[in-house]
C-alpha cells in the first residue's frame, strides 16, 4: 500500500481520541512498551505506541500507526531518541549523528519500497520519552493521553 502525501498529512491532522487510556505496560525483548488504541471521528484507526529501551536511556521510541481497512498497519511518524544514527537514502548524503529525530511517512519511500517512515530529520523539541511523547501528541492531535496543555504532567509513561 502506498500513501500519498496529502493523505498522510490528513490522517496525522485528524483529531484522534485515545479508548484505552490504562493500557498495560508490555515488556518485549529489553523494551517496555504501552500500545494505546486510537479512534477518529471519521472512523480512522490507529494505535500509539511508547517505547523505552531498559537498558539505553537514549534509547526510546513512541510512534503513530494507521491501521487500514486492510488491516496493513502503516507507521505514520515515529519520535527517536539519540541512540543511533540515521540515514536518508533517498536523499544522498551520510548518516546524520546520532540525534534524536522524528520520522515521517512520505510516498517517495513508500513508492520506493521503503518503510514508509523511513525519512526523518534531526530535531531539538525533545530529548527524552515524555518530550518526544509530548511532541507526539501535540503534532498528531492525539486526546485522551493527557490534557494536551504544555503544562500537563500526566502522561502515561512507563
Amino acid at each position: 500500500m502506498v500513501l500519498i502525501d496529502a493523505e498522510i498529512e490528513r490522517l496525522i491532522a485528524l483529531e484522534k481520541s485515545v479508548i484505552n487510556p490504562r493500557a498495560k505496560k508490555l515488556e518485549k525483548r529489553g523494551s517496555e512498551q504501552i500500545n494505546y488504541e486510537a479512534e477518529a471521528a471519521t472512523g480512522e484507526k490507529f494505535r500509539v505506541y511508547v517505547r523505552q529501551n531498559m537498558r539505553i536511556p537514549e534509547g526510546f521510541s513512541c510512534g503513530l500507526l494507521y491501521l487500514a481497512p486492510s488491516g496493513e498497519p502503516v507507521t505514520l511518524t515515529r519520535y527517536n531518541g539519540s541512540d543511533h544514527e540515521h540515514a536518508n537514502p533517498l536523499d544522498g548524503g551520510g548518516p546524520m549523528p546520532a540525534a534524536c529525530h522524528i520520522h515521517k511517512a512520505t510516498e517517495r519511500y513508500m513508492q520506493a519500497g521503503r518503510k514508509a517512515e523511513h525519512f526523518a530529520e534531526a530535531t531539538a523539541r525533545y530529548s527524552n520519552l515524555e518530550g518526544a511523547l509530548r511532541a507526539l501528541i501535540l503534532d498528531c492531535n492525539i486526546k485522551g493521553l493527557s490534557d494536551n496543555s504544555p503544562e500537563s504532567q500526566q502522561l502515561p509513561l512507563l
